[in-house]
């Protein structure tokens, strides 16, 4: 069964460039949400071991996404990185989070975007 990753971006163009990155290694089931405000029932029902989620977004923010998400039973556990164009590459390495959520710079190289899933990938997964 292959890894669950879940993109929630309304940059439509940003969104579907993680996706392809992310497809090519052929490890992950993905789904991509490009509207914020339908995040929580695609999260529900695509049931992710990870979401990215953009930090700014123009319906809400991916902060009240993290929210809605932590406060759904099924879904508490679920790994959250924030993607922002707000912080650098460097900013990002030094581990910065917000709300215990770790921050990820866009755009992502291919290297740089694995590195980030995997990172933050549950240890149990796969099991």
């Amino acid at each position: 069964m292959k890894t669950r990753v879940l993109i929630v971006d309304d940059n439509r163009r940003f969104a579907e460039g993680a996706r392809a990155i992310l497809q090519r290694t052929g490890q992950y089931a993905l789904c991509v949400e490009t509207n914020a405000l339908r995040a929580l029932e695609t999260a529900r029902s695509f049931k992710p071991d990870l979401v990215l989620v953009d930090l700014v977004m123009s319906d809400i923010d991916g902060a009240e996404v993290s929210q809605q998400i932590g406060a759904d039973w099924a879904l508490h556990d679920v790994p959250i990185v924030f993607v922002t164009a707000l912080i650098t590459p460097e900013e990002a390495r030094d581990a910065r989070r917000i709300d215990g959520h770790r921050l990820s710079a866009k755009p992502h190289t291919a290297a740089e975007l694995l590195r980030v899933v995997e990172e933050n990938l549950p240890r149990c997964a796969e099991a």
